[in-house]
């Protein structure tokens, strides 16, 4: 009972921190963020601020998701999010959409804003236990940072973190073991969202059996009966550097798994794996591998059967 009401006493609030990179903010943004409730700090390019909850308004969260490249909100009631604004041509949508997740409140969400996109890992669980209660917002979001950057130079091991947000609820623990094959920022990230270890070493055995090891020289030329399911096209600036890539079915029996990436870009590689969301994860991350290889361009779908 005294639990209880020591929980219902306690101040509830929502941290609030954000930063624009590579620019800043404007005088009249500024000022704007200075005049926001929860005594904000301000910079030109930084922003933070702790709103007690009966202060917060949505229209706050809009402006600040509107102004920044990156964002936290941490509610000391359990909700969390990390969000970050990412130019489209250096993270197409299609690399993104096989791992999103969830709902508006727990998972992985992308939107469109202009030629940005707005991808946003939520997690939403009441916090029962009070493990919130000595925690805070503050310091996390310079560490997960470095994600942003890792998604577009083409890492997109950190989305598969939308759909294990909330699978722990215990003491954080940020310094997360390097044995899950995350950067520390992506680990940092995983504690954030409380995804619980035994996950992330699932994540990880997954990535290490869809790897398969090297394929033998000429594999693909063995296997007849090859089913194209979707073929892109990366229509470059200079046409030079055009190329399309196919994502496909291999014939049953198939020795090497049951879908095939195949593209016509020189530096390219056949790829082989052993179930289709393995498959279109690795289309993606090879489409957009080979896209920074190719820059300035855009993407249009092709039909298969061409």
């Amino acid at each position: 009972m005294g639990r209880r009401k020591y929980r219902n006493e306690r101040r509830h609030y929502r941290y609030i921190e954000a930063v624009v990179l590579g620019r800043v903010l404007d005088e009249n943004t500024q000022s704007v963020l200075r005049m926001l409730p929860g005594q904000p700090m301000v910079t030109a390019d930084h922003f933070s601020a702790s709103v007690d909850w009966d202060d917060y308004t949505r229209e706050m969260e809009e402006f600040v998701e509107q102004t920044f490249d990156a964002w936290l909100f941490f509610d000391n009631d359990g909700p969390r999010t990390v969000a970050f604004r990412i130019p489209g041509e250096a993270l197409p949508a299609q690399a993104v959409a096989p791992h999103l997740h969830g709902d508006v409140l727990q998972g992985l969400r992308m939107e469109t804003s202009d030629d940005d996109l707005l991808l946003r890992f939520s997690m939403y669980a009441e916090d029962s236990e009070l493990f919130n209660l000595h925690e805070s917002g503050t310091g996390w979001l310079r560490d997960i940072l470095p994600v942003r950057e890792e998604l577009m130079s083409g890492r997109l091991d950190a989305l598969e973190l939308g759909r294990v947000v909330g699978t722990h609820w215990d003491e954080v623990d940020r310094d997360l073991s390097a044995e899950y094959g995350l950067s520390k920022a992506s680990r940092v990230l995983a504690a954030y969202l409380l995804v619980a270890p035994r996950e992330l070493a699932r994540l990880a055995a997954e990535r290490a059996e869809a790897g398969g090891g090297e394929l033998p020289p000429g594999w693909l030329s063995t296997c007849s009966g090859l089913e194209p399911v979707t073929r892109w096209e990366f229509a470059a600036a200079d046409p030079r550097k055009s190329f399309q890539i196919t994502l496909g079915r291999l014939p049953s029996g198939c020795e090497y798994g049951g879908w095939y990436v195949t593209s016509s870009e020189p530096r390219g590689r056949p790829l082989a794996f052993r179930t289709e969301d393995d498959a279109r994860r690795g289309y993606h991350d090879e489409a957009l591998r080979l896209q920074r290889l190719n820059d300035p361009g855009r993407w249009r779908q092709l039909d298969p059967t061409v």
